[in-house]
């Protein structure tokens, strides 16, 4: 393992290196594969279909459970690899609502958020054209910000903008205090702790269940 300490540290920065410093200088000699369903092609695919198992799981014990499909699948959003390992399988089930929900940070209007579809513009990021956060002068990428680390990346999967862009999948935000909220709420209802990356699309859940 080795730690990045360029930019802010985050995915995209450890992404940047990954390619720049081993995978392009040596070629011939590395393999790169990021964990995420964002990069040039073929890799967001790859990483889908590695995902996918969760969603087929989704299908088998809906079926276990209640003899059918799920009405709605809620997932957060950074990059997107969970998101997508559970909607793929779902995607042309038109009946199956997909939402994604992606980090607000401080609020979708104080610059400082995660919210790559709500917010982005489409751009060019780790050789894939998506959905990304970036200025309005010479489209430099922003830094983003969610309490969550998971969710800090500037861009999204391809996937998810293409998602987005034909109206299958939904993508809504949460922001950090509403993400602090739902943690509450959720150790306070089922007494049990579910890591920070998730609370932020488990808090939309209780929104729509509500």
């Amino acid at each position: 393992v080795r730690p990045v300490h360029s930019g802010t540290a985050t995915l995209k920065d450890a992404t940047s290196e990954a390619i720049r410093q081993d995978w392009v200088t040596n070629v011939e000699s590395t393999h790169y594969i990021l964990g995420s369903v964002a990069g040039p092609h073929p890799y967001p695919m790859m990483v889908r279909e590695f995902h996918a198992v969760i969603g087929k799981e989704t299908r088998k014990q809906a079926m276990e459970k209640w003899g059918g499909k799920p009405d709605v699948l809620v997932a957060c959003v950074g990059g997107g690899s969970n998101a997508m390992g559970l909607f793929h399988e779902f995607v042309d089930d038109a009946d199956v609502r997909l939402i994604g929900v992606e980090a607000a940070g401080f609020g979708l209007e104080s610059g400082k958020h995660a919210a790559t579809l709500t917010k982005g513009d489409v751009g060019v990021l780790h050789g894939a054209m998506c959905y990304l956060l970036q200025d309005d002068d010479d489209g430099q990428i922003v830094e983003p910000h969610s309490i969550s680390a998971g969710l800090d990346y500037p861009g999204v999967g391809p996937e998810h903008s293409f998602l987005k862009d034909i109206g299958r999948a939904e993508y809504y935000s949460v922001t950090d205090d509403e993400a602090l909220e739902g943690i509450e709420s959720i150790d306070l209802i089922f007494f049990f702790f579910v890591i920070f990356v998730k609370h932020s699309a488990f808090l939309l859940l209780m929104i729509f269940v509500s």
